[in-house]
């Protein structure tokens, strides 16, 4: 009975509350009701305005809202919001200085660019851009920006797009200013020079970047093969075999193990690299054929069980069978051609090969191979030479497209491999892989590529209508160093496009430009006109003239070297950064609406070789 009660007076108090709310939900809708009458009624106190004074109002709000829907802006992709400064450490992968050179030629150059930021970014609107002013200060590490980053208010409060990026520990603005030029990159400069001949004139070798990734790349070491004469080729090659290399961002896009910071760091922690120090790759340099067969073991993943290597004279370099650390489950040998009667008394181990492979393998060697990336991580090593049949050979015509080499060798060798009922034979593969970059070396460049040859046929149809170089004008060019030199440089695809450059430094790094200009810049008054040096007193004349002068200049370059007396100690190291930090203020306000602004902080070596680098990104909005 008192339950009973209890719910009929909760059912009474329900009852009452919900006809509380409607009371209260009708006299709500009767006072909004009320309001709205009021509202339509006409204040006689209330402005209004005119004709004129409205229009005028409606003129600026339409073009403000243009403004607003015409704001170039940078938006990261995946790889780029890993580099961030805010990703975790131990999460963090940094961009390489390619991949901002690669933004800054885009901005430059548009559409005429033979590099853009895609790998890692996005840049809308960019033809909303004005023009670019890039700060260089040399002496802070990304290591600083985190010890600091309290202090580097204003840049926080800028901007959006704060990244780790690995930069060479020398010739800095060397790499920053030159132009690299990969093979996918080569058939776009072909309607600026007429052939690609002329295009590799220019061409920027990507060994320093590799050096801040293999940071065991030594120019000291006495076999480094010292100079030599890239006219000078081995028997048989047509081109220098150093054009076929993987570039550093070719070889991260295509999974290859690579010696980097954070989330890649922890994935490759029991790699090795196939050398303790390496030489510099030359078109000398010897080319060695690898494959590696696996078998699917235990833990449900396949390890490798055979690895074989040619030289480049076709002989046996090194062969051996491999006992996995796990139990194998299956030996897939129809594909691996391996069998459990030619594993019985194995007792070698990965450890075992990769031990062999450093001790025989030179410090300069080339690898060659079809989808080369599966061995590497099949020997759980990393190599900075390589070249990868898979990509050099395009028989489809569309880009990215890869083909089997089984397919490969039978159109362009003749050869029919992979036929044996008792599986792959590595031996077979790696061979075939190495005949066919010699073939490809005996040719040309865009042998056996469709996609790079279509290009060249379509430059070769539009060349007359934009009057590219001719083949008199292409051999002057290889003639006359200076201007060689100058095409070679960021600045140098900048003054073709009539572009206006200016270079601004305090320190010494000026010199670096003089194989570059030097001596093109006497001889040439348009050249002096739209490019401009100045090396001044103090950082502090750098910034006050930058922000003077930024906007007579499509792409400014100001170069800022700190001196080791700005970072003795904690105490003068932080008064210094709050004075960067104004600086930068000042910049980033100098600059014009749809401007853009980098700052690079790169600076302090990192086991000798590299630098971890920190790049700021931000375009200034209306």
């Amino acid at each position: 009975m008192q339950l009973n009660e209890q719910d009929g007076t909760s059912s009474t108090a329900a009852a009452g509350a919900t006809l509380s709310s409607a009371d209260v939900s009708s006299s709500v809708s009767s006072t909004v009701e009320n309001g709205c009458q009021q509202e339509q009624e006409p204040d006689p106190k209330k402005t209004k305005l005119e004709d004129g004074d409205y229009r005028v109002l409606k003129a600026e709000v339409n073009q403000r809202r243009d403004r607003m829907r015409n704001i170039p802006k940078l938006r990261l992709k995946e790889v780029g919001e890993e580099a961030l400064m805010k990703t975790k450490p131990e999460e963090r992968v940094p961009l390489l200085l390619d991949d901002i050179q690669a933004l800054l030629m885009y901005t430059l150059l548009r559409t005429d660019s033979p590099t853009n930021p895609s790998r890692w970014a996005a840049l809308e609107k960019s033809a909303k851009l004005t023009h670019t002013t890039v700060l260089l200060i040399e002496g802070l590490t990304s290591d600083d920006f985190i010890e600091f980053e309290s202090d580097f208010k204003e840049c926080k409060k800028i901007f959006h797009h704060i990244l780790q990026v690995v930069v060479p520990s020398d010739r800095l603005v060397d790499e920053l200013a030159c132009v690299p030029l990969s093979d996918t990159h080569k058939d776009i400069l072909l309607a600026e020079y007429g052939s690609l001949e002329a295009a590799m004139l220019a061409r920027k070798d990507n060994l320093l970047i590799k050096r801040s990734i293999f940071t065991n790349i030594c120019f000291d070491v006495e076999d480094s093969g010292g100079d030599y004469d890239e006219n000078d080729l081995p028997h048989g090659d047509k081109f220098p075999r150093t054009q076929l290399l993987l570039s550093p961002i070719q070889m991260i896009n295509e999974d290859y193990p690579m010696p980097l910071t954070g989330s890649l760091k922890h994935r490759y922690a029991g790699y090795v690299t196939t050398n303790d120090h390496y030489a510099p790759v030359t078109p000398k340099s010897p080319m060695f054929g690898l494959d590696c067969e696996m078998c699917k073991t235990s833990i449900g993943a396949s390890e490798l069980t055979r690895v074989s290597i040619i030289d480049e004279q076709g002989n046996e370099f090194y062969e051996s069978l491999v006992r996995p650390s796990n139990k194998i489950v299956d030996y897939l040998t129809p594909f691996s051609g391996i069998t459990a009667e030619m594993m019985k008394n194995v007792s070698k181990t990965l450890q075992d090969v990769q031990k062999d492979l450093r001790n025989k393998l030179p410090p300069d060697a080339i690898l060659v191979g079809q989808s080369l990336n599966f061995d590497l991580h099949a020997l759980k090593m990393m190599h900075p030479y390589v070249v990868d049949t898979s990509i050099l050979y395009n028989v489809t015509g569309t880009a990215g497209t890869k083909s089997k080499l089984k397919v490969l060798a039978q159109k362009f060798l003749k050869q029919n491999i992979q036929c044996s009922s008792g599986g792959h034979n590595s031996i077979e593969d790696c061979t075939a892989s190495l005949e066919l970059v010699k073939l490809k070396l005996a040719k040309n460049i865009y042998y056996g590529d469709q996609w790079l040859q279509d290009r060249r046929n379509y430059h070769k149809k539009v060349s007359s209508k934009i009057g590219i170089a001719t083949p008199e004008e292409i051999q002057r060019l290889g003639e006359n160093s200076s201007t060689t030199e100058i095409t070679a440089t960021l600045f140098g695809h900048a003054r073709k496009k009539n572009k206006k450059s200016a270079i601004i430094t305090n320190g010494d790094n000026l010199d670096n430009f003089s194989g570059y200009f030097g001596e093109a810049i006497q001889a040439n008054r348009d050249v002096k006109k739209l490019l401009s040096f100045q090396k001044l007193d103090c950082d502090q004349e750098v910034i006050e003239h930058t922000v003077e002068k930024c906007l007579n200049y499509d792409f400014n370059l100001s170069c800022i070297q700190l001196k080791d007396e700005h970072l003795t100690n904690v105490d003068t190291k932080r008064e210094k950064i709050e004075q960067i930090d104004g600086w930068i203020r000042k910049l980033f306000g100098g600059i014009s609406v749809n401007g853009l602004l980098v700052v690079l902080l790169a600076g302090g070596e990192v086991n000798d070789r590299s630098k971890m680098a920190v790049a700021m990104i931000q375009t200034r909005k209306g």
